[in-house]
């Protein structure tokens, strides 16, 4: 909100973010929430708008970046098989841009 008002606007209508699906937030209860905090501030009525982003790895061995559901127990690269990999999205919390008037 000091961004915003810094800014001169006078109301935040739209906040947009994109967070990883390994975070696990719901765009329903985010914006209960945000309701509740911006009420009385110029974000009171504003929308949260989240951008999912799947959960991606990279195996170690051949460098192939393939999405995953990354809860399963084996994961393994679908080109060469090797089960190392490292997590390069999906858990995410970023602020893409703000909406304001």
């Amino acid at each position: 909100m000091k961004y915003a008002e810094d800014n001169q606007a006078s109301r935040i209508v739209s906040i947009y973010l994109q967070v990883g699906e390994l975070r696990d937030f719901e765009e329903e209860w985010m914006q209960r929430y945000f309701d509740y905090l911006s009420r009385g501030t110029i974000a009171e009525g504003g929308k949260i708008v989240l951008k999912k982003i799947p959960a991606s790895v990279r195996c170690m061995q051949c460098a192939h970046t393939f999405n995953t559901d990354i809860r399963q127990e084996n994961v393994h690269c679908p080109g060469c098989g090797c089960s190392k990999i490292e997590l390069v999205a999906g858990n995410e919390f970023l602020l893409e841009s703000i909406e304001v008037m």
